[in-house]
């Protein structure tokens, strides 16, 4: 029996996410991933007859960061570039994603208990502002809240955008009594461009690539 909702629903997610970066070596080395999670909201629209196909619309917050070493200039200093990455810097990253997502039921969501999926979506991406630490032999250097930015924006400096391809599984509600519908979800992003940050301690091109996979667990309402 359709659902009195006509498959039309809200849900809501919590996620680890792992991430895996690269990093300018002509500036920086050793870059390695920091605790990073996400959270989400999206609402689904059913477009099919078949209870299979959907579009998702929503807004995600994404935590992540890096570890790795690199140069710090000093005030009044001068500016050498001989790959002495003496320095150890710390960067959380913060964003806001708005993503766009097609889903695909292998069994209808209506009256099926169980619901493997697999989805593609673009995600648009900005930027705010990060959280750095710089140490050198554990001793606190710098710490600073540096504005992150687009190598290659699309409108704007602190604007660009994801791709990404998941799988899943859904309990459904087959019954207007049954509250119980939720899912977990394995999500791979990739960013289309590098990121970075501007500053005097700084190398001018510390460019940043990164993409994410997460396990999200989530509820269906």
């Amino acid at each position: 029996m359709p659902p009195k909702n006509g498959g039309n629903r809200s849900r809501i997610h919590v996620a680890p996410v792992f991430g895996f970066y690269t990093i300018n070596k002509n500036h920086a080395q050793y870059a390695s991933p920091k605790i990073s999670a996400s959270f989400g909201f999206k609402k689904e629209f059913r477009i099919d007859r078949e209870y299979k196909t959907y579009l998702l619309l929503g807004v995600d917050y994404l935590f992540h960061g890096l570890n790795f070493s690199s140069y710090y200039f000093k005030p009044d200093s001068m500016k050498v570039y001989d790959k002495s990455f003496t320095y150890n810097y710390s960067l959380f990253i913060h964003e806001i994603d708005i993503p766009v997502q097609f889903k695909y039921l292998l069994r209808p969501e209506h009256n099926s208990l169980f619901s493997p999926y697999v989805a593609i979506g673009y995600h648009l991406r900005y930027l705010l502002p990060g959280i750095l630490k710089v140490k050198q032999n554990d001793q606190l250097v710098k710490s600073d809240s540096p504005d992150l930015t687009f190598k290659n924006p699309l409108f704007y400096n602190k604007v660009n955008a994801f791709v990404s391809a998941a799988i899943g599984w859904q309990r459904n509600s087959v019954s207007a009594s049954d509250k119980g519908a939720f899912y977990v979800e394995l999500n791979y992003r990739y960013g289309f461009s590098p990121y970075y940050f501007q500053a005097d301690y700084a190398a001018n091109s510390l460019y940043i690539n990164g993409s994410h996979l997460s396990f999200q667990l989530g509820l269906k309402f």
